[in-house]
């Protein structure tokens, strides 16, 4: 069993989550009653990758994630073997599809699990808040032009 002790970025992480999922609902309002389409895809879209990047540096703190030095070093071996045969675009491709359907938090939990030993995760986090937040605003102004 592995060792699951708290830590302070533990309560840190969920303050920050608190204060993302509070600010988020208060900021997309402000955001869909806009007039302007790109004030409000720079609002959505900015927030979106500050607070991604925040939760990705968060969840790559070494005691958040204790049990994942454990898994990462049992699947080590399984990941060479596979690495021989296979391209590593699955995981990319996957962060991106969970970033893009799952928003801010989803995509930095999945590159954090998937992509942990890649450099450009907080670029592909960034770039998967694109397509997310445009389909945010696109479904939120349909749904407000019905009403």
């Amino acid at each position: 069993m592995p060792n699951l002790k708290l830590h302070k970025i533990h309560l840190t992480a969920v303050i920050i989550l608190g204060v993302y999922f509070t600010l988020s609902k208060i900021n997309l309002v402000h955001a869909l009653s806009s007039p302007n389409f790109i004030a409000s895809f720079l609002q959505i879209y900015l927030f979106g990758i500050f607070f991604a990047c925040l939760f990705l540096f968060i969840f790559s703190h070494e005691k958040f994630f204790t049990f994942a030095k454990d898994i990462e070093k049992q699947e080590q071996a399984k990941e060479k073997t596979f690495l021989k045969k296979y391209i590593h675009h699955g995981k990319i491709l996957a962060s991106f599809v969970i970033g893009v359907i799952g928003g801010p938090v989803f995509s930095s939990l999945t590159a954090r699990l998937l992509l942990n030993n890649y450099s450009f995760k907080y670029l592909l986090v960034i770039l998967a808040n694109i397509p997310s937040t445009v389909f945010t605003l696109g479904i939120g102004r349909s749904i407000l032009s019905f009403i």
